[in-house]
């Protein structure tokens, strides 16, 4: 059956075992590696760099209170990158670290 079908006639739910859901090593790299770049790139304030328009422009599409709050996103993105980088190694027990 094609996945199409699936979104229209989905098959019966079930539980999910402790395997499924288990974190991956390349699931927690890809999201620490995303999660720190987009942080740096938020809080550095990039995004609001535009040379083809003047900065009183950019000063009125982007004003004072949105561009903090853009680099406050960003820094909580960064903290997020190194909680979800270190989690694994950091918090995890022993048991789960090895496995």
């Amino acid at each position: 059956m094609s996945n199409i079908v699936n979104v229209f006639n989905p098959p019966p739910s079930r539980d999910l075992t402790p395997e499924e859901t288990k974190d991956c090593v390349p699931c927690q790299i890809m999201s620490t590696c995303f999660a720190l770049a987009a942080g740096y790139w938020f809080a550095s304030g990039r995004v609001f760099e535009n040379d083809k328009i003047s900065v009183e422009e950019n000063l009125k599409k982007n004003p004072i209170w949105w561009r903090n709050a853009v680099k406050g996103f960003g820094v909580g993105l960064l903290g997020f990158g190194v909680v979800r980088g270190t989690e694994g190694i950091l918090w995890g027990t022993k048991s789960e670290v090895l496995e």
